[in-house]
């Protein structure tokens, strides 16, 4: 990807397509998306998103609009959208991309900080609390998705077995990539047949989720907290949910004593399937594997000890489930 100072003149056309005087907009990060800041005229603040080409297609993101609005309406923090002049939620702009356009929309910018930011890589008792409460957070999440019945046109991913494991998943196929080796290729296709297994001894349905809340995606607002980036919300499992969460802890020597408080949380909202600590064994294993499938296709932001890492803790994984 080009330098986010290069997405400039898109962001400034998208900002006249949403209404917004023609004002430089201020960079704020560049990964799955470009993101950019600016201040409409009444000096609401609104967070700009230029899409990762080929990533999820027009319906798909007015289907999210359509999501996020719900949740808004049930009390939670997070984005809602603003129209363009047209009354389009997204409009297509130039970009300096080998694809030359990327779709561009706006939501709301929320105050506060992500708690990524405010805890950092520290996951150790003092932070124990804010994944307490982020699982309260989920629990809310999962209360107002369950009963909702999205309209007829609503296009989202499922990551349900097919999705995760099977033989076109979301993410990639990560058990058969060109820069894996010979044995590492054959420790990832028996951990996918492993896991395909198990999946089919669920029998929770499956619902709308987040699909992303690791503590980056967590907004802390005042004395509240919310999520944000739903670019990979989906039709899947609530655990899954969960694990997605705790999956940046699970290599800890304390994982155990901060998953439980997550789960009190969780708990303090809504019921758990009885079968939740297997589950969570599974989809933090799962997670590991999609998170290496998502790496390999997005070299231009994945780490470059990525293979390494989470194959080890792929295996670490693995071992706990077994």
């Amino acid at each position: 990807m080009p330098e986010i100072e290069a997405y400039l003149p898109a962001a400034s056309e998208a900002l006249v397509q949403f209404g917004l005087p023609e004002t430089e907009p201020h960079p704020v990060g560049k990964s799955e998306n470009v993101v950019f800041r600016a201040t409409d005229p009444s000096g609401t603040t609104w967070a700009l998103r230029l899409h990762r080409p080929g990533y999820l297609a027009l319906a798909e993101l007015e289907s999210e609009r359509q999501f996020t609005a719900h949740l808004a309406e049930q009390g939670l923090i997070v984005p809602t959208g603003r129209r363009t002049r047209n009354g389009a939620w997204y409009t297509e702009v130039a970009t300096p991309d080998p694809e030359g356009t990327r779709l561009a929309g706006m939501t709301l910018w929320h105050p506060g900080q992500t708690l990524e930011s405010l805890i950092g890589k520290d996951r150790g008792p003092a932070t124990w609390s804010w994944f307490e409460r982020t699982g309260a957070l989920l629990a809310d999440l999962h209360n107002a998705t369950a009963g909702w019945s999205p309209p007829s046109a609503f296009s989202r991913h499922r990551l349900d077995a097919d999705g995760l494991v099977g033989e076109t998943p979301f993410w990639g196929r990560f058990w058969d990539l060109p820069c894996l080796t010979a044995e590492e290729r054959q420790f990832l296709t028996e951990a996918r047949s492993l896991v395909a297994a198990h999946f089919a001894d669920l029998t929770d349905p499956l619902i709308l989720i987040h699909a992303d809340a690791h503590p980056a995606n967590v907004l802390v607002s005042g004395d509240r907290l919310g999520l944000i980036d739903f670019d990979d919300c989906a039709w899947g499992w609530p655990v899954f949910d969960m694990a997605v969460s705790l999956w940046s802890a699970s290599s800890e020597p304390q994982f155990e004593q901060l998953r439980d408080r997550f789960l009190t949380g969780y708990i303090s909202r809504r019921a758990l399937p009885e079968d939740t600590l297997a589950q969570l064994n599974l989809f933090l294993l799962t997670r590991s594997l999609m998170l290496i499938g998502w790496s390999a296709n997005r070299p231009d932001i994945a780490r470059d000890d990525w293979k390494a890492d989470l194959i080890a803790r792929a295996n670490a994984a693995l071992e706990r489930h077994r």
